[in-house]
């Protein structure tokens, strides 16, 4: 082939194209604004449905949990949790506790859905502190042995914020095991920089609330609440009035973690 046909047969290729020179930026035009340009010609409009989607935050509402006020805000991916022994309530135990409610007219209280003894505050991990936490609890709890935690007298408590006020029974026996539980808790919660517990706790476990600060107003009644308590033991002695305490749970959101003591 002649380097003339050649030629031609270029010049025929490049003719047969649907582009013409008017397609391809000039040299002064911006090829970079020519797409972008483009761009916002093809982009397509955002459907109905998606443009009338809401997005709401989420709104804490007392009313839907007994006028209770959460300490502190409700955001995801943060996940409040704590570490308690659980105790399994009997009937002579209920019983009392509806005769207290009773008992107190002039005061709205609540029995505790959930009896136990708190080893820690309620904290806020993380979602992706959930299984290395649980496992520092595990390694620094595995070695205690299992105990008893008998109950003492009636005493009123009041939480942090002055918000709530609870009828509990004091813990008189194995105190110095539920401090040295406490103790290396608190190393647990140290490593992930979230708050120990308190400096000098009174371990007990609540039976029953009420809204707002009422410790003056139901401590009167303590002398009555302990004699009645008193009297009952006396007639059912062989019922459980203490904590047989096997494991130590954990309550994160809505999992639950159980550690066995040998």
């Amino acid at each position: 082939m002649s380097r003339q046909n050649s030629l031609q047969l270029l010049a025929d290729y490049g003719n047969d194209g649907e582009s013409s020179d008017e397609d391809v930026p000039g040299s002064r035009v911006s090829t970079k604004r020519v797409f972008k340009e483009e761009g916002k010609q093809l982009r397509l409009p955002v459907p109905d449905c998606l443009s009338k989607v809401e997005i709401s935050s989420w709104e804490d509402k007392p009313s839907e949990h007994q006028g209770r006020v959460r300490s502190f805000q409700h955001e995801r991916g943060n996940w409040a949790t704590f570490i308690y022994i659980p105790y399994q309530s009997h009937y002579q135990f209920n019983h009392i506790i509806d005769w207290i409610i009773d008992f107190v007219p002039e005061v709205s209280l609540n029995k505790v859905e959930d009896f136990h003894i708190s080893l820690t505050r309620t904290v806020i991990l993380k979602y992706h502190w959930i299984f290395p936490f649980m496992n520092t609890v595990k390694e620094n709890t595995c070695n205690y042995s299992r105990f008893i935690a008998m109950f003492g007298d009636f005493r009123v408590y009041c939480n942090e914020e002055r918000t709530r006020t609870f009828i509990g029974l004091e813990i008189k026996t194995g105190r110095d095991t539920l401090r040295s539980l406490v103790k290396d808790l608190d190393k647990c919660l140290l490593e992930f920089k979230l708050p120990q517990f308190y400096e000098d706790p009174s371990f007990h476990m609540s039976i029953v609330w009420c809204l707002g600060d009422m410790e003056e107003k139901l401590c009167k009644y303590l002398p009555q609440l302990n004699s009645k308590l008193q009297e009952i033991i006396a007639d059912y002695p062989d019922e459980n009035w203490y904590i047989l305490a096997n494991y130590l749970f954990c309550k994160t959101g809505n999992k639950m973690f159980q550690f066995p003591l040998v």
